[in-house]
């Protein structure tokens, strides 16, 4: 049995990056760039108003003269002719600055009299209201880096460069597979002994709500053959495998003996921790194995502190183990010697512990937005006390 923190060594030291894929941009929000972006074109590739109003000479706002109006120049329509001293295009917003002029004055500054434009008399700076060409970004500079998240800013920043696609790093492949005779889908009549089955409804919910949707969900019961032939189809098929229950040594846990039989190696098994403390996490060619604790509250405390981690590295991230330190609301009472991660909800500035803390019990995850990590060698917290806090809600 290890601890929490070389639990968390092994997951960084273990999982690695995906090959990179060219995906088009629209196609990648929330993924991460595998190459550095560079600018293929000036941007804006032209000089630009960046107002409605007119184009025109600034000598001639400071003159304080009648300028007479000789045309229009529309947003993608540019102004055909050459504006002389004395003259001025109307313009409108994105709109192509006519050679030679340098400033525009917006339409609220000026009154129109037989085709004129008089000047309200307020001061002008010249080159007010134009975006000079390349102002944003030269053709050529980086626009994004390696390792950017594509957030909505950054795509939309990529299509006004004319970009397509980009190169990013996937996202993983994940199968879900939950064991347990007992186990029945919700909507079915219950017989005696039997439960609903949760963990594969938390497990796909909880892979969603970070960007990715499990490609199979296979229940099965407690069955050697079926376990052992379950597992080795996903192992083939994935870079992640999600197995719910099964993994303890009792006569019906068939999931540590096949995996076994299936040459995976065992990395760790069982951290010194709770809720999850029976976890596995071993490795077979470039899959990733996680045997996660048969109890609701377990698999998914498991699923926030080791596999949504390993996940990120694999899309490329670099900040995994996102934490921030908040005060306490209550005294807790805890034994050392055992690493505990309870459910949590942040509050204002501080952090409480919510009731039913049992590993079987994920009533108490419907409320939570956090998980509060106590370490082994700590004893009894006291209200007020700055604690670690990990985020489980918009990961």
């Amino acid at each position: 049995m290890i601890s929490v923190e070389e639990a968390k060594k092994l997951i960084v030291e273990t999982a690695k990056s995906l090959p990179p894929v060219q995906l088009e941009i629209s196609k990648t929000l929330n993924q991460v760039l595998a190459e550095t972006v560079f600018s293929p074109i000036d941007y804006p590739p032209f000089d630009q108003s960046a107002m409605d109003g007119f184009v025109v000479f600034h000598s001639d706002i400071l003159e304080q003269k009648a300028i007479d109006i000789i045309g229009e120049a529309p947003a993608g329509n540019p102004f055909k002719g050459k504006i002389s001293k004395g003259q001025s295009v109307q313009i409108f917003t994105g709109a192509k600055i006519p050679e030679a002029a340098d400033t525009v004055i917006i339409q609220e500054r000026v009154s129109i009299e037989k085709g004129k434009i008089i000047s309200d008399g307020s001061p002008l700076a010249k080159g007010a209201n134009i975006r000079e060409k390349g102002s944003q970004i030269k053709k050529g500079d980086v626009a994004l880096h390696n390792g950017t998240v594509l957030n909505p800013g950054a795509i939309g920043f990529l299509a006004g460069l004319g970009i397509p696609s980009v190169s990013v790093f996937p996202k993983p492949k994940v199968l879900i597979i939950v064991t347990g005779n007992e186990l029945q889908k919700p909507g079915t009549q219950l017989k005696d002994g039997q439960i609903y089955e949760s963990n594969s409804f938390a497990l796909k919910a909880a892979l969603e709500s970070i960007g990715i949707v499990a490609t199979r969900v296979s229940n099965i019961g407690d069955d050697e053959g079926a376990t052992k032939e379950s597992l080795a189809f996903a192992i083939a098929d994935s870079d992640v495998v999600l197995v719910s229950g099964g993994i303890s040594v009792g006569k019906y846990d068939f999931v540590g003996k096949s995996l076994q039989e299936l040459q995976v190696e065992n990395i760790f098994y069982k951290i010194a921790q709770k809720p999850g403390k029976p976890i596995f996490f071993g490795k077979k060619n470039d899959c990733l194995v996680f045997g996660l604790p048969g109890n609701p509250a377990s698999a998914l405390s498991c699923f926030y502190e080791y596999v949504c981690p390993a996940l990120q590295i694999m899309q490329g991230f670099t900040e995994v183990f996102p934490k921030k330190y908040l005060p306490i609301s209550s005294d807790y009472e805890k034994r050392e010697g055992l690493s505990l991660f309870l459910k949590g909800k942040i509050s204002g500035e501080k952090v409480q512990v919510l009731e039913g803390q049992e590993s079987n019990n994920i009533r108490s995850f419907a409320l939570a937005d956090c998980l509060i990590y106590l370490p082994a060698d700590k004893g009894k917290v006291e209200k007020g006390e700055m604690v670690e806090v990990h985020l489980i809600s918009n990961r």
